[in-house]
């Protein structure tokens, strides 16, 4: 199957010519940022209202994978359209009857952010750029891993989770057994007694990852949760999602704000 994918990219780089496409449409925020590093700032035409692009980016804010509109996504006139994993499958085929390139983002998964950045940088003609993006994604910060349990929106990260790149590379990892992501769950927390936690806001901004003394708080307030250790030595950590925890090359730069988090553990 990967040889196909492969073959396709290539045969999609050939029609659109060397630079690859001109006008892009992205449905993912965690996309436009990766497109974003790969130097296609200006050649992105079209995303969502989520999308980590500045105020006074020229890009219509149009494109709504819930509710997609192929009338609207064609007065963008895009030449690349890039979809979520989660899309619906109709909606990658209406966009294909209609003679647009598409793209679906890898299924999630611990690698989906490298596989997307080399199906993002295939498909752009900016390969070289995706390979240079790759090497901060390939290193480890740490001998031994610590268990850091990433709380966000109500759910908690697993091991098949697109944050477990960005936990390897600092040397931590999920205290959970299995999954992407699963419902918080107090008695859960417990049983995974994870060396530290760390709780992402929503926001639009990214903040450094810093001691929480709210989620503290909030932890310490909960009977099968106050002797965890984690809770009793302070180490319950905070920060905003941002574009840094989207799945897209912004795990980068949370790694890097991991690396730090993880050496004070130590």
């Amino acid at each position: 199957m990967r040889w196909f994918l492969w073959l396709c990219f290539g045969l999609c780089a050939t029609l659109l010519g060397a630079e690859g496409p001109q006008r892009i449409a992205s449905y993912s925020p965690g996309a436009t940022q990766t497109l974003l590093d790969l130097g296609c700032r200006e050649r992105i035409v079209a995303a969502t209202r989520w999308c980590p692009l500045p105020p006074s980016h020229t890009a219509a804010r149009t494109c709504d994978a819930f509710n997609p509109d192929l009338e609207t996504l064609r007065l963008a006139k895009p030449d690349l359209v890039v979809l979520p994993r989660m899309a619906n499958p109709l909606w990658a085929e209406r966009c294909t009857r209609a003679g647009l390139k598409v793209v679906v983002l890898s299924a999630e998964g611990p690698e989906s952010v490298r596989q997307d950045l080399e199906l993002l940088g295939q498909a752009t003609g900016q390969t070289a750029a995706a390979q240079t993006l790759q090497t901060p994604l390939a290193g480890r910060g740490a001998a031994r891993d610590k268990t850091l349990l990433v709380i966000w929106d109500g759910m908690m990260a697993g091991p098949e989770a697109y944050t477990a790149l960005a936990l390897k590379q600092a040397g931590f990892k999920s205290p959970l057994s299995t999954g992407t992501w699963s419902k918080l769950d107090w008695e859960t927390i417990v049983s995974a007694n994870p060396d530290a936690v760390l709780w992402l806001d929503s926001k639009p901004e990214n903040t450094p990852i810093t001691p929480s003394q709210k989620h503290q708080k909030e932890m310490s307030e909960v009977i099968v949760l106050k002797e965890l250790k984690c809770v009793k030595e302070g180490k319950v950590f905070g920060a905003s999602s941002g574009s840094d925890w989207l799945p897209g090359t912004g795990l980068i730069h949370a790694a890097e704000q991991l690396r730090l988090t993880r050496a004070k553990l130590d």
